[in-house]
Formats: C-alpha cells, sequence, structure tokens
C-alpha cells in the first residue's frame, strides 16, 4: 500500500514538473515574437534613436541582424517547446543534453534552470562518468583512444583530400565577401569523419587540412599567427566534437533524430562563430580599422559581418546535407563500433 502510494506521488510529480516546463517554454516564444515584430515595424528614426546609428546604410544592417537574430531564437525556442509538449517524462530525462542545449541556444534561461535542477536531482552517483566504468570506456572510445588499424589512417587521409578539395573550390570558385568569407564547404567532411569514426581523427584531419590548406589559400588571407589560428586552425579542428555529440544515433526518422542533428550542426557553427569574431576583434580590426562599417565598434561589426558569413551562408548548407549524409552512415558507426566494440 505505502509503495502504491510513493509511486502515485511520484506520478504526480513528474506531471507537475513536465507541465511546468511546458508552460515556461512559452514564455520566449512570446518575447521574440514581440521583439521580431517592434524590430521589423518601427520606423527608421525611431530605431537610429535606441541603437545611436546615423548612417541609413548601417541601421538597415543592423535591423537586418537584428530580425535574424530574433529568427533564430525563436526558431530554437518553438524547437524547444514542440520538443517540451510532445515528450514524456521519460524522454524528457533520457535526452537530457538536447533539452539544456535547445534551452541555451533559445536562451530560455528560465528552462535552462529548472532542466539542470531536474537532472541533477535525478541523476544517481552510480551513473555519472566518474562512477560507471561502461561509460568510461565509452567517453575513451568516442575520443578515439582504442586501438586504430590500416582502415583508420587510410580514412583520415582521404577525408584530408576531400577537405583540402572543398577549400580550394570555396577558395577560388565560389564568390566571396568583400572582407572575405563565403560558403564554407571544407566543414562538411570534417563533420562527417568524427561523427563515424572518432573526435579524434576528426581533430587530426582538421589540423592537417588547415595547415596543407596554407598553399591553396588566397594571399592577403593570413597576417599573422594568430590570423591563421583563430581563422582556419581553430574552426577546422572543431568539427571534432561531432564526435562526442551523437546522443542516441540512429539512422530512423524520428523526430528527435532530427533535433539530434540540427543541434550537432548548429553547436559547432557557433564556435567557429566565435572564434571568427575572435579573429575579426584581436587581428583584423586592429591592423584593418578603416575596414569596420561606419557607425560601428569593432565589436559589432565582427558580430554582423561574421554572422552573415557563418549563419547566412554556411550553416544553412551544412544543416541540409550533414543530416543527409550522416542518417546514410549512422550503420557504418553502429556496426562499426557499438557492435565491434560493445557499447
Amino acid at each position: 500500500m505505502d509503495q502504491t502510494v510513493e509511486n502515485f506521488y511520484d506520478a504526480k510529480q513528474q506531471k507537475i514538473i513536465l507541465w511546468t516546463a511546458k508552460i515556461i517554454c512559452i514564455i520566449p516564444i512570446v518575447l521574440y515574437l514581440v521583439f521580431l515584430v517592434l524590430t521589423a515595424s518601427l520606423k527608421a528614426t525611431i530605431l537610429s534613436k535606441l541603437l545611436h546609428i546615423n548612417n541609413d546604410e548601417n541601421l538597415q544592417n543592423m535591423r537586418l541582424f537584428l530580425i535574424c537574430f530574433c529568427s533564430f531564437g525563436l526558431i530554437f525556442a518553438i524547437l524547444y517547446a514542440v520538443s517540451c509538449w510532445i515528450c514524456k517524462y521519460d524522454e524528457y530525462l533520457n535526452y537530457k543534453m538536447q533539452f539544456i542545449l535547445l534551452s541555451i541556444f533559445s536562451l530560455n534561461i528560465l528552462n535552462l534552470v529548472l532542466n539542470i535542477t531536474i537532472y541533477s536531482q535525478e541523476l544517481k552517483p552510480q551513473d555519472t562518468i566518474f562512477k560507471n566504468k561502461n561509460k568510461q570506456k565509452k567517453f575513451w572510445q568516442l575520443f578515439g583512444i582504442r586501438k586504430w588499424h590500416t582502415f583508420d589512417y587510410v580514412i583520415i587521409a582521404l577525408f584530408v583530400g576531400i577537405t583540402l578539395a572543398l577549400n580550394y573550390i570555396e577558395s577560388y570558385i565560389l564568390p566571396q565577401l568583400p572582407n572575405g568569407g563565403g560558403v564554407a564547404l571544407k566543414y562538411i567532411p570534417l563533420i562527417i569523419l568524427a561523427f563515424i569514426h572518432s573526435s579524434l581523427a576528426g581533430w587530426i584531419c582538421g589540423a592537417v587540412s588547415s595547415l596543407l590548406a596554407i598553399l591553396f589559400i588566397q594571399s592577403g588571407f593570413i597576417i599573422s599567427p594568430w590570423s591563421f589560428i583563430l581563422d582556419y586552425f581553430l574552426p577546422m579542428t572543431t568539427p571534432c566534437l561531432a564526435g562526442w555529440m551523437r546522443f542516441k544515433v540512429t539512422n530512423d526518422k524520428k523526430y528527435i533524430t532530427y533535433i539530434n542533428y540540427l543541434i550537432m550542426c548548429i553547436t559547432i557553427m557557433l564556435i567557429i562563430y566565435f572564434w571568427q569574431i575572435l579573429s575579426a576583434v584581436a587581428v583584423w580590426n586592429v591592423l584593418y580599422p578603416y575596414a569596420i562599417w561606419k557607425g560601428y565598434s569593432g565589436w559589432l561589426y565582427a558580430f554582423v559581418y561574421n554572422f552573415i558569413h557563418v549563419f547566412l551562408f554556411t550553416y544553412p548548407l551544412i544543416q541540409i546535407v550533414v543530416p543527409i549524409a550522416l542518417r546514410g552512415l549512422a550503420p557504418v558507426y553502429i556496426n562499426r563500433f557499438q557492435q565491434h566494440y560493445g557499447y
């Protein structure tokens, strides 16, 4: 009888927690909609006073940036809300990393705090990586610490070649923005390799490719060791994170599978965006201050310019191509690593 009552209260408590999360996730959607409507509809004179921008061209660029920013935030807030409303409590716990990352991407602070609180309460000490030997083994295998064979080195060399070929195409064939940047194709094979092999393989491929890419990079795009590190080396090794972000990888067509791929791509692109902002502020804006748009600070120019390059040109292509490739290659990962290594 006591056990029945305890289970009843557990079920009731779980229902309250889930409904709290569902209600809270509506708040950022409303806020993003309000900001989006205001940004798009405010008169130029009012917006100019609010943003302290007098140049009409710069004001329109800033309006476009704010509209894109609010649109991206709204999309992730809606994805979080849909995921939350269709899931059950067990799924809410099983996909904890997805919910945490979606709440971060949508700047949903309330749900982020709620998620961390609930997950920390539900987490058992024996399930942590420090106590669970199976999880420790899986962690190191995802990183790539295992016995490698000839196949492993050959596939890295193959993907280095593909990455260099795509880097040449984007540098000399595809159109470029006035101050550098455009559609970055080179990240696609790096993400795929890290996914089907390991993070270490993805990092090695990115590091080698960035060093060899010096042969193809147009003159003037590398002006110091820091510009190479922040514009090429770190961005090209960042896709190795895909090896750790497989979550529950399958080749099915479930909603949560596509969410996993979306989270993987947007996380990698956000970190690349961060590196390139640092490069713009620390290197390019210092050496070429006249290239900054009039009325913009160095930081604001870096945010807007790299947002155009990363999220308007590169990210949509990666978000389309990578999930298609990974869904087809998921059986390769499952058969070679999950079955062969026993996890």
